[in-house]
């Protein structure tokens, strides 16, 4: 797409974003206090459902949190029996996060009816535009990740 074009266009794309933004952050919001849980505590639970394998330190970094916050937020989980803390197996002196079962249970049923929130939403989509948002979206992620140095040496979470 040439410059002139995606200049012409950004005003309605930061509009729309700006909107589809606002109103997850406010669904997210109001789903994540039916499940008793904030918004760190949620991506740190969606993290692990991706990578259960992260030590702490990562997780940490994958948030933008310090150790030390990371720690109180894996307390919070702990408390409310949504994780359990386990030594590394090839360094001891590692700490990883596991789910509990009923932690597990947990991000599948939040990851569940924020699958259900969109369905209503792509019915009304064609498969072809779909794919193309699908694509639009990757090459979002993948080129902000590649500006994201902090990131570099870390693998993909998904």
């Amino acid at each position: 797409m040439e410059r002139k074009e995606i200049f012409s266009n950004l005003p309605e794309i930061e509009k729309l974003y700006t909107l589809f933004d606002y109103t997850t952050t406010l669904w997210e919001a109001k789903e994540l206090s039916l499940y008793h849980v904030d918004k760190v505590e949620f991506y740190l639970l969606l993290l692990m459902r991706f990578r259960e394998d992260l030590r702490m330190k990562d997780m940490a970094e994958l948030l933008s949190l310090n150790n030390s916050t990371l720690t109180q937020v894996a307390n919070r989980c702990e408390k409310k029996g949504l994780v359990k803390r386990e030594k590394g197996k090839s360094d001891r002196r590692e700490t990883l996060l596991k789910f509990t079962p009923r932690g597990r249970k947990l991000i599948d049923n939040i990851v569940s009816h924020r699958q259900a929130l969109f369905f209503p939403v792509w019915e009304k989509v064609s498969e072809e535009d779909l794919g193309g948002f699908v694509n639009v979206l990757r090459t979002v992620v993948e080129t902000l990740e590649d500006r994201v140095s902090y990131l570099e040496h870390l693998k993909r979470p998904w």
